[in-house]
């Protein structure tokens, strides 16, 4: 599955993300920050900026299986897709070793699997609909939430590096209080 997943999801993942996407570094996003930062000093303007940086602890531990398979279901992924997808999650089972020997049996109702090389894929997906939401609340008039590089350049809400997400707004309580929004919304649904 992650053989026929690799060649198409940099079609399907936005800039924004660069870790784990092949054919994209995390250094692009790295740079990227430091020309950002280096226009927040250079900028004249009534209002400040801040760059917010979301450290996702545990992150595959806490993805929703739900949730996961509502994002590959926007995302356009088959049925037959999806439906190999969950049973690859919810699969698993894990015994605990007590002084050497296996002891008891539980089986996850969330979470993807560190080493699993389908992990980080799913992973990007489902930070995929945060990066959608944070662009459809960019792209909203006197939102505050993104930053433009240069006038020629697109908006950017947000950059994705593993399981951190580092987000751009304008220092106003408006803006913070839409972020508060979103990201209470995006927590409740995927876990």
């Amino acid at each position: 599955m992650t053989n026929r997943l690799r060649p198409i999801i940099a079609k399907i993942i936005s800039p924004f993300q660069t870790t784990f996407v092949p054919g994209r570094s995390i250094h692009d996003n790295i740079l990227l920050t430091r020309e950002i930062m280096h226009k927040f000093k250079r900028l004249n303007s009534k209002h400040g900026w801040a760059a917010l940086t979301l450290d996702m602890e545990k992150a595959y531990d806490r993805l929703e299986w739900d949730f996961i398979i509502q994002c590959l279901q926007e995302l356009g992924f088959h049925p037959q897709w999806i439906s190999w997808t969950k049973e690859c999650l919810t699969i698993v089972s894990f015994s605990i070793l007590v002084n050497g020997e296996p002891c008891g049996l539980f089986t996850p109702t969330r979470g993807i699997r560190q080493g699993d090389p389908l992990s980080p894929f799913i992973f990007i997906i489902c930070m995929e609909a945060l990066t959608y939401r944070l662009l459809q609340k960019a792209n909203q008039p006197k939102s505050g939430l993104r930053v433009k590089v240069c006038p020629r350049n697109s908006k950017i809400p947000c950059l994705l590096f593993a399981d951190e997400c580092l987000i751009f707004s304008k220092t106003s309580s408006e803006a913070y209080h839409q972020l508060k929004n979103l990201l209470d919304e995006f927590c409740t649904i995927s876990g």
